[in-house]
């Protein structure tokens, strides 16, 4: 083997340790040698390096195990110990039967010792270590050297960046302002219910409505618009687009181009949460340019922030001060203080103004609780708890994604549950508990997929990737990454060039990491 080899793959201390290993136990019966490594590259680099250097090398893959017992497929592997320089054993976080594997290794750990009487190394990846240390403590105390993971090759930073990668959700208020005479027929008080989230309510005045005005629902394009307003609320997003649909047609009937407007509006909506952004602009320009028309000023300010949430994503940071300005202008002209509160947070938010960001999310949060505001108040509790996030108060975080879960069910929001889920398993992942993590992000994409709400799709394939990377599942993980960049990629994503890095990492965990048998570090 040439002079450095074991140290180019596993770094200088441990791989003059591992040297040493091999060139004092040869020759001298059972002892065995525990380390761990996060890359495959990694595995497949050592076993290389390791039958280089001695004589004879048997290696016995723990995932090829099936129905037989340990000490058979060690058998099958090294059928001659005595002619043997060396026994490997890999591939135990890959392995189906990790548990009964550990279980044999505790139990036999004596009978195995005799009958491979020889130098054992086990490469296993640093979770599979923690699970042998847990499930097999007996044979752990066999180890005559134990190389712990070198600080620096863990997949953290890989998590992090991920995490920086997940996509903002779609979910945001989009408040209009109070109309100067308060709503009193059926129909514009079901709509104000349904645009302050109380959806029953919303439900038994179209119940009330259609039983004083049987046939409007089919010809009256307001009460049409409502049936659509309902299924987005509830995330039936194809249902919804198709009831909007037929209120574009009844207002080409009709010519009233204003309700036009305030249908491209909803229809946008469903596209942004859907991540199709590029759809989704060109809609909301054309619902502002109708409300520009028809001089409403409340439905154009609201459209102006849209547009500025939406220009945002897509990464074009002037674009969408430029038109948070305009609509911070409309807000104050309308003497519209919960609009003028959002655009103000979301200019501190362009900004990178947490502080500012902070308080005014603290006022909305007082303004919903006066109006009975449930969109807004689940939205500012979401941006707080991100914002705590962003500082590294997670348990700050985690109360307030509790408060945002139970107000979703008390909506009956599937979608804002999927997307509160998507937050808390971010919490989860930063904290490093990733069973919680993989549970929530599970849970969500679910959600996710059933409304098809691409981004978010996307934003949850790159987390559960990265933390199946945590757990050594590489194989697994680069399928799963590899499925939200090609989402990413429909959508042209803002975030997609660093979707793409971090899936080329991923990929360069492989063999092909590692030319000629040694690590490319750095």
């Amino acid at each position: 083997m040439e002079p450095g080899g074991f140290e180019r793959i596993l770094g200088s201390e441990r791989g003059v340790a591992y040297g040493r290993f091999l060139e004092w136990s040869v020759g001298e019966g059972f002892v065995l040698a525990v380390v761990e490594l996060r890359r495959p590259a990694q595995r497949e680099a050592l076993a290389k390096a390791t039958s280089a250097a001695v004589a004879k090398l048997c290696t016995a893959r723990l995932d090829s195990l099936g129905d037989r017992s340990l000490r058979a497929l060690l058998e099958e592997a090294c059928p001659s110990p005595e002619e043997t320089s060396v026994l490997m054993l890999t591939h135990l976080e890959e392995s189906q039967d990790a548990a009964r594997i550990c279980a044999e290794l505790n139990v036999h750990r004596d009978e195995l010792a005799r009958r491979f009487a020889l130098p054992w190394v086990l490469l296993v990846h640093p979770a599979a270590a923690l699970a042998l240390q847990r499930d097999a403590p007996d044979f752990c105390d066999f180890a005559g050297l134990w190389l712990p993971e070198e600080p620096g090759d863990g997949a953290e930073p890989l998590l992090e960046q991920a995490i920086r990668v997940l996509a903002t959700s779609g979910v945001s208020p989009h408040h209009l302002s109070p109309d100067a005479t308060p709503p009193t027929d059926l129909l514009s008080l079901a709509r104000e219910a349904a645009a302050l989230g109380h959806v029953d309510q919303a439900a038994d005045l179209l119940a009330q409505y259609d039983m004083k005005h049987p046939g409007e629902r089919a010809h009256d394009v307001r009460r049409v618009y409502m049936d659509g307003l309902l299924l987005r609320v509830r995330g039936r997003f194809a249902e919804a687009i198709a009831r909007f649909d037929e209120a574009l047609e009844l207002c080409e009937m009709s010519g009233d181009p204003h309700m036009r407007g305030v249908l491209l509006d909803e229809i946008a909506q469903v596209y942004v949460l859907q991540g199709d952004l590029a759809a989704a602009r060109h809609l909301e320009r054309d619902a502002l340019e109708l409300f520009e028309q028809s001089g409403d000023r409340r439905r154009r300010a609201a459209s102006l922030h849209q547009l500025s949430v939406i220009e945002g994503r897509l990464g074009h940071d002037v674009k969408a001060r430029e038109l948070e300005e305009k609509s911070l202008q409309l807000s104050e002209e309308l003497g519209d203080q919960v609009g003028r509160t959002i655009s103000l947070h979301h200019l501190a938010v362009i900004e990178g103004d947490h502080a500012k960001a902070r308080e005014l999310l603290h006022e909305l949060l007082v303004n919903s609780d006066k109006l009975g505001d449930r969109n807004i108040r689940l939205a500012s509790l979401r941006k707080l708890a991100a914002l705590a996030t962003n500082d590294g108060n997670y348990a700050e975080a985690r109360e307030l994604l509790r408060k945002s879960l139970e107000l979703s069910e008390e909506m009956e929001s599937a979608v804002y549950r999927s997307v509160v889920l998507r937050d808390l398993a971010t919490v989860a992942c930063l904290e490093g508990n990733y069973a919680e993590a993989m549970a929530a992000s599970r849970e969500s994409l679910k959600l996710s997929e059933e409304f098809g709400m691409k981004d978010d799709q996307a934003a949850l394939l790159l987390m559960l990737g990265l933390l199946e990377a945590d757990q050594g599942q590489i194989e697994r993980s680069v399928a799963l990454v590899r499925e939200g960049v090609d989402i990413l990629e429909e959508l042209d994503a803002a975030n997609l060039v660093e979707a793409k890095e971090l899936l080329h990492r991923l990929e360069s965990f492989s063999v092909a990491d590692m030319p000629n048998g040694s690590q490319q570090r750095g």
